[in-house]
């Protein structure tokens, strides 16, 4: 748990957005596939999961850092989330303070946001579940922190042990979340199709009556490290 940034106190308006079309088209796509396609992804670590409102989630990371509990920031996040980004929030892992209510989830959604991420907790879970929008945290605690500060908006912060930069692609779904280099997006677009595809053969390999060891070369694969590991050593 920071209680510090070496940033603390910037605000930044400018954030390096990748295309929007290829956002889209990564939005087409489970967490899983991504996170299996070996490109350069990042998978938060457990405990950050879905809580309330919708699930799918994809688009720009805009991100706060704040003091474990502190509510000034997230609030003030509100004025610089852009249509189409994700509200990514390092609270630290803070378990007993909320960060997001569903007054600053109504006022995301009205101002286009796409789903908020907390590396902390959130409140009014009900209210959110009427507005709708997607939020990811640690759990729930019905009271709030300080509003004192200090906090930071559009820096690197970290999330679930993940490096999240402003501009960022963050995908999550009901399996769990994970974020993209904004500038490598499209690389892990294209090898996510070919997770996705891969997939699809082993699917209609099945259907057609394989079973799945063979579908997936998983027979293939057993009898190649059985012969290595048998092979005689020199």
């Amino acid at each position: 748990m920071s209680k510090s940034h070496p940033r603390e106190w910037e605000i930044h308006h400018e954030v390096p957005r990748p295309d929007a079309e290829i956002v889209k088209q990564l939005s087409a796509y489970p967490t899983t596939q991504i996170a299996d396609s070996g490109g350069p992804v990042s998978v938060l670590g457990p405990g950050i999961a879905h809580r309330c409102g919708e699930v799918d989630v994809c688009g720009p990371a805009t991100t706060v850092w704040t003091r474990p509990g502190d509510i000034l920031f997230p609030l003030k996040s509100t004025d610089l989330v852009q249509s189409g980004d994700v509200l990514v929030i390092d609270g630290g892992g803070r378990l007993d303070a909320a960060l997001v209510g569903d007054v600053v989830s109504a006022t995301l959604l009205a101002a286009g946001c796409r789903g908020v991420v907390v590396d902390g907790v959130i409140r009014d879970v009900e209210g959110i579940e009427e507005v709708g929008l997607p939020v990811y945290a640690r759990g729930a605690h019905p009271a709030t922190g300080s509003g004192e500060g200090p906090g930071a908006i559009n820096v690197p912060i970290q999330c679930g042990g993940v490096l999240v930069r402003p501009g960022d692609v963050v995908r999550a779904d009901r399996s769990g979340v994970v974020v993209i280099p904004g500038d490598r997006v499209g690389e892990v677009l294209e090898k996510t199709r070919a997770v996705d595809q891969r997939e699809a053969k082993w699917r209609a390999a099945i259907n057609g009556g394989a079973t799945l060891p063979a579908a997936t070369g998983i027979d293939a694969r057993i009898a190649e490290l059985r012969d290595v590991t048998k092979a005689p050593r020199g």
